[in-house]
């Protein structure tokens, strides 16, 4: 019987080892190459939103040059109706920042 449990430890070490094997080839424990990865993987983000941006920001560029031009051409003609108009605006923007709190 005693012979028989030996045998037994030495087939559960035998497997044990093999298991052991094969997570070290699967998972290594450099941890540095972790935090490598990790790192590239934030700058290629970060590179992505930037190109993203980038693209969005002359795509809408002609329009706020019209829009500036427009609102310049606008206060050059009417200055008080255009400074009140803003002011309410802002007094509006204002009220409702006031009631979501």
């Amino acid at each position: 019987m005693e012979d028989e449990l030996m045998k037994e430890l030495e087939n559960l070490r035998e497997e044990n080892k093999i298991l052991r094997d094969s997570l070290t080839e699967t998972r290594p424990d450099d941890s540095g190459e972790a935090e490598t990865s990790a790192e590239k993987m934030l700058k290629d983000l970060g590179g992505m939103f930037t190109t993203a941006f980038t693209k969005a920001r002359e795509q809408v560029r002609p329009g706020t040059e019209k829009l500036t031009e427009t609102l310049s051409r606008q206060m050059e003609a009417n200055p008080v109706p255009v400074l009140l108009a803003a002011f309410g605006a802002g007094y509006i923007v204002g009220r409702m920042f006031d009631r979501k709190d």
